[in-house]
């Protein structure tokens, strides 16, 4: 009955019922036990197998533990009927730690009920807690000093209760146990709708996150999630408490996007708070004109003194906010506050960055430039106190960093300044503010609620209409076809998401190569000069566009027509505006190719190409180079070395992962699907060798890394090569993918072999 199990630790547990009893029994491990006997009477009483015949070699010994009346811990992964059946077998057995007794001599938990807790250098990294138990593991760790202080900042500052640990350098129990355990121990959980709510945060542990139950030693707790209020919002554990034994849950609510929104400030011949009519608003040197991009009329900041001062009784302290706005800035290299409200904090732009000041502790500021000199944006800052402070751009986050405490200041709301005189210079229209953290989805309906307003009263007015009709029509389709669609959808939705499994992300296949004088679309957008420098940072986003638009079109068709350019680039706008901006632009991307890069955009047979005399190297056109009619639906089958020679060419990485345009969509698919028609088949050739077959699967899992095939064979492959680590690696990437790009689990019998 004895089988193998894996992982063995130390265990800090609390007694059977009730939640504010303090731990009585601690376990403990020496890893790479050899005398198991030896161990125990040393003073480790759990013991670690890595395979079935380990443990039967150890068996005697063994039995001879069980006759010392001593009580075990063995930890498990899967096979728990098995388990099941040998702790049945042996007297005095729990299978819940917490329920047991001084009567239990053994004790079984399984692998996944454990959340894995590691050393790290840095004391505010951020651990999860999903499960019930907590394996601390400070093997690292050479002294008793190191591992005090690791277990403190678990059990303090991270606000979680350490279950088990493992650790060579422990013997003397019961000075854990008296120094860590003086507090009662308490069982939380948040749900929602009845389920565990994922993510959940907490307003005295900013490191931590939960989602399921949360054994702790804190008497106080509030949740925090963006987007959600709890019932109740904040919980003590006192002695009037000791009645309860099972968990304390907190309830969460969805909130509606109006909800605790402070300010709402149209900015469209108007400068009033709409939420709050008794909030005093002064505008200084404020002006208005009708926008055309926006459809309505908009503020006009100068730089020098434009500002509104919005004041209320008494004076608001603001602590979670998110503000949003629309804006088009003249300029963006300096700072140019949005919004300032005293020595509390000021929303800015900042060398085309977003930055978020809490005066006299921290600017807070994006890694890269996002803003660009003359074109709107919809920006959005979401800050949490002493958590996170959340930034975005067009409706999508584009950095997160750990913010800063606030102090919280009587002053009132500036609009376009800030207590420093950072003016803001340019365009703005709808500003909000929330006195609430919005989640990443609520910043989404904030950006596409006012894009959507452009389109017309129809499209707003009978909205949800249109959804039911479209979910009337298009749920019952994919049910009746998800099993014939599901490689289609896939590759359709990685056009925009373009996900990839850790190995294709960080393999060397998908590393640049740095070339002077060329063009890479594969595994993003780069341009690299005549001199090997990288210029990419030249083209703005608009430009960049021009360029795809014309190179991809220049491969597929020859180039691409001024009407469909434009129809492309300025959908909507009258005839007259798309033939200046299009001659605008293209001026522009000619500019920058002037004496950089060895190629030209040319106006041929009434189509806008790119031309170059050869020098120029662009990855994408070495498909057509090797493979004349890969962009053509003709059904080609390849040889063996031109096969490889295309595989090798794609693994570079997917095409324009990082790009999301609704005309390259479709280009993405049509790509995606070519090269999986002309690889396919080579996954049952048998004429390859084992590494030239690896290295067309590599280039299929780049284009496709949810392809079972693919994923089939490599793992059979690499079992074959005895590569046990990385067969494991490869399917536990791939399920952690599958699922979180379908939100569904899957267990297919391949993924077995490895287990």
């Amino acid at each position: 009955m004895k089988r193998i199990f894996i992982l063995v630790s130390i265990l800090w547990s609390i007694c059977s019922v009730g939640q504010n009893k303090p731990p009585d029994s601690l376990w403990l491990l020496k890893a790479g036990s050899s005398n198991l006997l030896s161990d125990f009477q040393e003073g480790y009483n759990t013991f670690y197998f890595e395979s079935i015949s380990e443990f039967e070699s150890k068996e005697d010994s063994f039995n001879k533990l069980l006759g010392t009346q001593a009580q075990l811990l063995f930890l498990y992964d899967g096979e728990k009927e098995i388990v099941d059946d040998f702790l049945q077998n042996s007297r005095r057995n729990s299978n819940y730690l917490f329920n047991s007794s001084k009567e239990n001599q053994l004790f079984g938990v399984e692998k996944k009920q454990l959340n894995h807790i590691r050393f790290l250098t840095d004391s505010l990294s951020e651990i999860t807690v999903c499960e019930e138990f907590n394996l601390i593991s400070a093997d690292s760790l050479k002294s008793k000093k190191e591992i005090d202080f690791f277990l403190e900042d678990v059990l303090y500052k991270k606000g979680v209760v350490p279950d088990i640990i493992t650790s060579p350098f422990i013997k003397n129990i019961e000075y854990l146990k008296k120094q860590y355990y003086k507090k009662p121990v308490y069982k939380i959980r948040v749900t929602y709708n009845g389920k565990d709510l994922p993510k959940v945060n907490w307003k005295e542990f900013p490191h931590l996150e939960t989602c399921g139950i949360l054994r702790t030693a804190a008497s106080t707790l509030s949740p925090l999630k963006r987007g959600y209020m709890f019932s109740p919002d904040i919980y003590n554990f006192t002695d009037k408490n000791t009645k309860i034994t099972g968990p304390k849950t907190f309830r969460a609510i969805r909130y509606r996007l109006e909800e605790k929104i402070r300010y709402s400030v149209p900015l469209d011949d108007e400068t009033s708070n709409l939420t709050n009519n008794s909030d005093k608003s002064t505008p200084t040197a404020i002006s208005f004109k009708k926008d055309q991009d926006r459809g309505k009329n908009v503020a006009i900041f100068n730089g020098t003194s434009s500002y509104i001062d919005i004041r209320s009784q008494p004076e608001e302290r603001l602590e979670e906010i998110s503000i949003s706005a629309w804006v088009k800035p003249n300029e963006v290299d300096g700072s140019f506050s949005l919004i300032g409200k005293g020595e509390a904090f000021s929303a800015k732009i900042y060398n085309g960055k977003l930055q978020f000041t809490t005066t006299g502790i921290k600017d807070h500021t994006t890694s890269k430039p996002v803003v660009k000199k003359d074109e709107w944006s919809h920006v959005a800052f979401v800050y949490v106190p002493n958590q996170k402070l959340y930034f975005y751009v067009n409706g999508n986050l584009i950095e997160e960093i750990a913010a800063s405490d606030m102090v919280q200041t009587d002053h009132a709301l500036l609009i376009g300044s800030n207590l420093w005189g950072q003016y803001y210079s340019g365009l703005m229209s709808n500003l909000k503010i929330w006195e609430r953290a919005l989640s990443d989805e609520e910043i989404e309906n904030v950006f596409l609620e006012r894009s959507l307003e452009n389109q017309g009263s129809f499209l707003i007015g009978n909205w949800l209409w249109l959804s039911v009709i479209l979910l009337v029509l298009i749920i019952p389709a994919l049910l009746i076809y998800q099993r014939n669609q599901r490689r289609s959808r896939h590759l359709k939705k990685q056009s925009k998401e373009s996900p990839r499994s850790e190995k294709n992300a960080n393999s060397p296949a998908c590393t640049l190569n740095r070339e002077a004088n060329s063009i890479n679309l594969l595994n993003g957008f780069t341009v690299w000069n005549l001199k090997g420098e990288d210029i990419t940072s030249k083209f703005s986003p608009k430009r960049k566009e021009l360029l795809i638009l014309i190179l991809l079109f220049t491969l597929k068709e020859d180039g691409i027509t001024s009407k469909k350019l434009s129809d492309f680039l300025w959908p909507g706008f009258p005839s007259n505006n798309k033939k200046n901006n299009r001659s605008t632009q293209i001026k522009e991307l000619r500019n920058i190719f002037f004496n950089q890069v060895d190629a030209k955009i040319i106006f041929s047979d009434k189509k806008w190409q790119l031309h170059s005399k050869g020098a120029l190297i662009v990855d994408v056109f070495l498909l057509n180079n090797a493979f004349p009619g890969f962009w053509s639906s003709k059904k080609e089958v390849l040889s063996e070395i031109e096969a490889l020679d295309l595989a090798r060419i794609v693994s570079k990485g997917a095409l324009l992962p990082q790009l999301e345009l609704e005309w390259l969509d479709n280009i993405k698919a049509e790509y995606s699907s070519r090269v999986l028609d002309l690889l396919n088949p080579f996954l049952e050739n048998e004429t390859l060798n084992s590494t030239e077959k690896l290295e067309i699967i590599e280039a299929i899992l780049v284009i496709d890394p949810l392809f079972e095939t693919a994923i089939r064979k490599k793992v059979t492959f690499l079992l074959a090569e005895k590569k046990y680590g990385s067969a494991k690696k490869t399917v536990e990437n791939y399920k952690k993918l599958y699922e979180r790009y379908y939100n569904e689990t899957i267990d297919p019998e391949f993924l077995r072999l490895v287990k």
